[in-house]
C-alpha cells in the first residue's frame, strides 16, 4: 500500500514508537501471509496510535478504550469519529489469532480499514513546533526584510562537528518537545520546549511561551539585511534533570 510509508514517516515524527512497531508486525504477517497475525496486530496497531494521541493531547497514560473515550469527551475527537473507531475494534478483532479464520481478502479488508482509521487518529495530532515557527510567531523583521526559515538557520554538531542548517535535521516529537537530530545521526542538536514551572538558568533561550535549547551556536540571519543574530549555545541545552549546578 502505497500510504504506508506516509503513516510510518508520520508516526517516527511524532515519536509514536510503540504503535509503529505494531504496524511493522503487522506488515511482516502480511507480507508471509500468516493472515491471523495480521489482523492481530492491524488491531493493535489502532489501539497503540489512539493510546500515543491521548498521550500527546491529554498527557496522560490511558490504555485502549479509555484514550479514545477520553479523546472523544475533550471535544478532541467526535461522536461519529469515536462510533466508527470502535466499530472497526470489534471488527477487526473478530478474526484475529486462531490460524485457519482469516485468508487473504479478509486480511486485506481489515489491513485497509486500519490505514483509514489511522489517518484519523494522526488527524488529531498537533503539528510539530519548529524553530522557524517560534521565530515567526513572535518576531517581526525590519522593513524590506523577512524572519529565516528552518533551511536557512545554521548550527553544528557537538559530536561529528559538521555544519548544518536545521532543515537537514531529523526531526521528531518527544513528548511536549520538538528535537532536531544530526543529519548524521549523531545526537540532538536543538530541542523547541517549553520553559516549565522552574526555569533551569543556561539552558536555553525564551521566545515567547517556548525556549530554544541549542547544543551549539544557532545562527539568525535576518534575510535582506546582510546581518545575522546568534543564540549562543545553552550548557544544560540537552539535559534531561537539573543538576543544580549548571551555569549559563
Amino acid at each position: 500500500m502505497q500510504d504506508i510509508e506516509g503513516i510510518r514517516k508520520r508516526l517516527e515524527r511524532h515519536g509514536l514508537g510503540v504503535a509503529l512497531r505494531h504496524l511493522d508486525q503487522a506488515e511482516a504477517a502480511f507480507a508471509r501471509k500468516d493472515w491471523e497475525a495480521a489482523n492481530s496486530q492491524v488491531r493493535s496497531f489502532a489501539e497503540a496510535l489512539f493510546e500515543g494521541v491521548a498521550a500527546i493531547r491529554l498527557r496522560r497514560p490511558l490504555r485502549s478504550g479509555a484514550a479514545r473515550k477520553a479523546l472523544q469527551e475533550r471535544g478532541i475527537m467526535g461522536e461519529s469519529e469515536g462510533k466508527l473507531i470502535q466499530s472497526f475494534m470489534d471488527f477487526a478483532g473478530k478474526r484475529g489469532s486462531h490460524a485457519g479464520l482469516s485468508d487473504a481478502d479478509d486480511a486485506l479488508s481489515r489491513r485497509i480499514l486500519g490505514m483509514g482509521i489511522a489517518m484519523i487518529g494522526l488527524s488529531l495530532l498537533p503539528e510539530i513546533v519548529r524553530v522557524e515557527d517560534v521565530i515567526a510567531s513572535q518576531l517581526k523583521a525590519p522593513g524590506a526584510t523577512r524572519l529565516p526559515k528552518d533551511s536557512e538557520l545554521l548550527t553544528s554538531c557537538p559530536t561529528c562537528g559538521e555544519d548544518q542548517f536545521l532543515d537537514e535535521a531529523e526531526v521528531a516529537r518527544d513528548g511536549e518537545e520538538t528535537v532536531y537530530r544530526c543529519k548524521n545521526g549523531c545526537q540532538p542538536i536543538v530541542v523547541v520546549g517549553l520553559p516549565g514551572d522552574s526555569p533551569w538558568p543556561g539552558r536555553g533561550y525564551r521566545i515567547g511561551s517556548h525556549v530554544i535549547r541549542n547544543a551549539r551556536d544557532l545562527y539568525l540571519p535576518v534575510i535582506g539585511s546582510g546581518k545575522s543574530v546568534v543564540i549562543p549555545a545553552s550548557r544544560a541545552a540537552l539535559m534531561k534533570k537539573h543538576s543544580g549546578s549548571t551555569r549559563a
